[in-house]
């Protein structure tokens, strides 16, 4: 009986002075008080998530490739040279939207909702004003890769991080200075080449093509320039022979093309078959993965083809001063013996921005990054980024005007070796560009 009671007893003077050290001690979970009184937040050492979709299936698959292969390497970039954000390793947490804007807002309810990234990247191209209602709604933050439209821009304003658009130019910002190139003919002209005069136009039935229209074409006409032809086409538009032969009657100047890299060089191929071709032929799809449109084995050209003296903008620019940029470009040059395209460095610069916007802000929060960057510019790795009041780009930056110019045709290769920015001045790396040389 005594050793019962014993027992008991010391059972119960255990539990007491347990209970006393559980009360005395503070959990670590718990935040410790701030001078003020009030409590200071814990910084979280979790994994910051970065949401997003790629195409990387679908019509326009290896254009969200090469996005997606440049998101991955700023992810790389981010965690190794940057430290991170603010301390903490980034991931990327992506799924697959096929270039299908029907699937995009059930996606990135997903992203927000249940998988609770931090914030958000956008899907390649025209398909991310799908997504951008669903970023609103959510009051999230999504910084855009390849944004070819400023329409978000205008019903959802910093919401939208649109790095590649300004709101005067706004989705034919992409040619403000290829316009200007040939608007400004006279000064690079050494050759005593006559300036071009007449301009036909194959465009995209999409917000991005109305977009140019509204920017580019008022330009070239303000500027001299009469446009002979302006029609526009669906993507993957398929057959152009009815075009070529048109242009082969009326025999513009330029030719501009912008749309997308499969539309591009079916456009050449047919263009070549039909022994057609413009002095002047300014090429999207070449700006958008020279990578690629020197190389059949990823759905290009024959290097002798595709090197025939094409314009394009050059948002790789050997002099623009970057540390970023030099990172892209050592790891393009190594990996594909080139230069980098349009799609990989703005999946790049997507995260890159993000990832320096919150380490500026010190913060994941929405508003915190918008206000480092509105009172900050970001030097990035194809231009420099300021934001504007409806989230579009304020910085003077310059796209550029490039263009193949090998030393020998009959040896082109597919290195981006003989790739030059010929505009604007302070980029040029190459003497005037060539008319184009037909076949």
């Amino acid at each position: 009986m005594i050793k019962k009671r014993f027992f008991v007893t010391l059972v119960t003077l255990l539990l007491l002075a347990s209970m006393l050290l559980v009360g005395c001690s503070t959990p670590a979970e718990e935040p410790a008080p701030s001078e003020d009184g009030e409590e200071a937040p814990v910084e979280s050492t979790d994994p910051v998530v970065i949401g997003s979709t790629f195409t990387l299936s679908g019509p326009v698959a290896h254009a969200g490739q090469a996005a997606f292969e440049g998101a991955e390497l700023a992810v790389k970039y981010v965690n190794e040279e940057l430290g991170g954000i603010n301390g903490r390793e980034v991931v990327l947490k992506y799924y697959d939207d096929e270039f299908d804007e029907a699937k995009i807002p059930m996606l990135y309810e997903k992203l927000i909702t249940q998988d609770k990234v931090d914030f958000l990247l956008s899907p390649y191209t025209s398909p991310f004003l799908a997504a951008a209602p669903i970023v609103d709604k959510n009051d999230q933050i999504m910084f855009c890769i390849a944004a070819d439209s400023y329409v978000a821009n205008e019903a959802f304003g910093q919401s939208i991080v649109n790095i590649q658009m300004d709101d005067q130019w706004r989705g034919g910002m992409w040619w403000h200075d290829v316009a200007e190139f040939f608007a400004s003919f006279d000064e690079w002209d050494t050759k005593g080449l006559e300036k071009p005069k007449t301009v036909a136009i194959l465009n995209l039935e999409i917000s991005y093509g109305h977009e140019i229209a509204d920017s580019v074409v008022p330009y070239l006409e303000e500027n001299g320039f009469e446009i002979v032809y302006h029609e526009y086409f669906e993507p993957m538009a398929g057959d152009w022979t009815p075009i070529v032969s048109r242009l082969k009657e009326i025999q513009p100047d330029i030719l501009f093309a912008p749309f997308y890299f499969e539309d591009s060089v079916q456009l050449i191929e047919k263009a070549k078959e039909m022994d057609y071709s413009a002095p002047y032929m300014i090429i999207e799809g070449m700006s958008w993965d020279p990578i690629s449109w020197t190389n059949p084995e990823f759905g290009g050209l024959d290097p002798s083809i595709a090197k025939r003296g094409f314009f394009g903008y050059a948002v790789y620019k050997s002099k623009y001063e970057s540390e970023s940029k030099d990172y892209l470009a050592a790891y393009v040059k190594e990996k594909y013996n080139s230069i980098p395209g349009n799609d990989l460095i703005c999946g790049f610069m997507a995260v890159e921005l993000a990832a320096k916007a919150a380490n500026a802000a010190g913060s994941v929060d929405k508003q915190a990054m918008i206000d480092a960057m509105t009172s900050n510019t970001f030097s990035l790795a194809g231009y420099d980024y300021t934001m504007n009041s409806s989230g579009g780009n304020a910085a003077d930056f310059s796209w550029g005007v490039g263009q193949y110019i090998p030393e020998d045709i009959n040896a082109a290769d597919t290195s981006g070796d003989d790739w030059y920015c010929v505009w604007p001045k302070q980029y040029a790396d190459h003497e005037p560009a060539y008319p184009f040389a037909g076949w």
